[in-house]
């Protein structure tokens, strides 16, 4: 099947699940508001406003009132040429024989405003076609309850303001030593607890064993949210990763830079009402609705077609001996269709230290969707590191 049928299959798809959007929107108004907005061309417009104004700081959804940004270069290892060129989209020919790529991680930050015993950092590490500032609702509540704490968080590669990398780079140890690398610039002293939401959960696992020692004799809780342990192609593939759409993107990077441009911001964009009917499940906000889709609607296709290929045969069974002892909690929705139960039960079975914290009436979504109990379950770590 050439790209071109692809995306048309892909949109076909899209329309279908509008049509799960107006059952949702019985039980959620804000789905409603949303799907009705992307029908007109003036509410196609008001939405580019709002999609604008992500990474603004000074508004919410989204983070603000920051204490410190900045960006941790990471130099990665060289790829070949025709690897790279078709990423960028570009001949291979305009490329050298190896190319090795600088990715600017951007990360936020929150200091302590109270001083403490032992400094703590609280390390968030967002999900798949996320951003650091998936995380707004847990730094309002923590730098209130817990000001002693620092807050720290970033763009992993391929997500957010740190951009798009070739989709070969795209990995679960990539992103992890992306985290890895802010840590050691940003929070080189002190405890740390890291929480992982989806796709960063398991990253989160990766980072707990991928370690230096002088970071992890540090790691004194973790907390996961929404996460699985097993490899994609284990799990049947959730029909979030499966629908036509995901085959599109994961076509597009090998066609003509003509139709990646023609259809890249088609795919995006009509992608975002599919993906909310699939990871909301309570009454949630429109402004949260169209906060999610933003940071999809910026997700580059390099993204989705490296992390999606990684996660195919990526599990990290191997994380649970690093878990050993260690305080925490894993936390999964009730309505959860991404990741189920199951693999919160999985994870527990390697990691029976945790605490299993189930969220009722809830979907994939948790620090957006069920705030409190994020916030409940990183105090409950914050109080055992005391």
């Amino acid at each position: 099947m050439d790209f071109r049928t692809l995306t048309h299959k892909a949109l076909d798809d899209v329309q279908k699940a509008a049509t799960r959007v107006g059952d949702t929107a019985a039980k959620a108004p804000a789905f409603a508001r949303s799907a009705a907005l992307r029908l007109t061309k003036s509410g196609r417009r008001r939405l580019a406003l709002e999609h604008g104004a992500l990474h603004s700081q000074t508004r919410e959804p989204g983070l603000t009132d920051l204490t410190s940004t900045g960006v941790v270069h990471i130099k990665t290892a060289p790829v070949t040429a025709e690897i790279a060129a078709k990423d960028d989209e570009r001949k291979a020919s305009d490329k050298p024989d190896a190319v090795t790529t600088d990715i600017p991680v951007h990360w936020y930050e929150v200091e302590p405003s109270e001083p403490a015993k032992e400094p703590v950092t609280i390390v968030f590490v967002h999900g798949f076609t996320l951003a650091g500032e998936s995380w707004y609702r847990q730094f309002n509540a923590l730098r209130k309850s817990h000001p002693e704490a620092r807050l720290l968080t970033m763009d992993l590669r391929g997500h957010g303001q740190t951009g798009a990398v070739p989709a070969s780079l795209c990995t679960v140890e990539g992103a992890a030593a992306d985290a890895l690398a802010v840590i050691a610039e940003r929070a080189a002293t002190g405890k740390l607890i890291v929480v992982g939401h989806s796709l960063g959960g398991l990253i989160a696992l990766h980072m707990v064993r991928a370690a230096e020692e002088s970071i992890r004799r540090r790691i004194a809780g973790v907390v996961l949210i929404s996460t699985s342990i097993d490899k994609l192609a284990a799990q049947g593939v959730p029909q979030i990763l499966a629908s036509p759409v995901a085959d599109a993107a994961r076509n597009a990077i090998e066609s003509s830079p003509k139709e990646i441009r023609k259809f890249r911001e088609a795919i995006a964009s009509l992608m975002a009402p599919s993906l909310a009917v699939a990871v909301f499940a309570r009454r949630t906000d429109y402004e949260i609705i169209e906060f999610h889709a933003a940071m999809i609607n910026e997700t580059p296709l390099e993204t989705f077609v490296g992390y999606l290929d990684d996660l195919q045969d990526h599990d990290e069974f191997a994380s649970g001996p690093y878990l050993e002892g260690l305080p925490g909690a894993v936390l999964v929705g009730t309505k959860d269709d991404v990741t189920p139960r199951k693999q919160a039960d999985l994870i527990m079975e390697k990691w029976p230290d945790a605490e299993l914290v189930e969220v009722d009436g809830a979907g994939h979504m948790l620090p957006l969707e069920a705030p409190e109990a994020v916030n409940r379950a990183i105090e409950r770590a914050l109080e055992k590191v005391r």
